[in-house]
């Protein structure tokens, strides 16, 4: 029985479903719950985001005071960034949910702890494989970083690395070379 349809008469016990005053009654009650029922499949939120469009998840995202997200992301991102709020904020300030915010993002990385590289108490690094190609990325990087971090927890550095392989070639009008990577870092400070 949906409740758009409700039959409330039928849901009484039957020797109350003569009484005129009881009809009356139940009549009124499915008029009543009618029009709520019909807003209930536009109410579904966390089933449909990955039906939503742009619009609906900028508002979802107002709605739901989700301090790092950015208006300015494409749909995937949004869409990644909205259905882990409600675990970022239940987190917030540990290592996971810097991690995640990341993943949402920026598509991966890690927190490496003051305690795992030698650094001061309560500082961290951050790693990824995302090409942080200028300073307004960089900024912003951090600045994501800083909203799901601990506020007395200091990132020292975020590190650029890549596992995968990369090819450099050089050389000179006769002749030339080629030299494969297996790693590559870059630290900025």
């Amino acid at each position: 029985m949906k409740l758009s349809s409700l039959d409330f008469l039928k849901l009484l016990p039957g020797f109350m479903r003569d009484d005129p005053a009881v009809q009356g009654l139940a009549k009124a009650v499915e008029d009543i719950l009618k029009a709520p029922a019909e807003k209930i499949p536009d109410a579904r939120v966390w089933d449909r985001i990955e039906e939503m469009g742009e619009e609906q998840l900028d508002a979802l995202a107002q709605e739901l005071d989700i301090d790092w997200y950015d208006t300015g992301w494409d749909l995937e991102t949004k869409r990644a960034t909205v259905k882990s709020s409600d675990n970022i904020y239940s987190k917030r300030g540990t290592k996971w949910a810097v991690e995640q915010v990341i993943q949402d993002v920026f598509g991966g990385g890690y927190v490496t702890e003051w305690q795992e590289y030698g650094g001061k108490p309560f500082h961290f690094k951050v790693t990824t494989s995302y090409f942080l190609q200028d300073e307004e990325t960089i900024a912003r990087f951090r600045a994501l970083v800083n909203k799901a971090k601990r506020c007395s927890a200091k990132m020292d550095t975020v590190e650029f690395a890549h596992d995968g392989q990369a090819i450099a070639y050089s050389g000179v009008k006769a002749a030339g070379s080629t030299t494969i990577n297996s790693g590559f870092a870059a630290n900025i400070g």
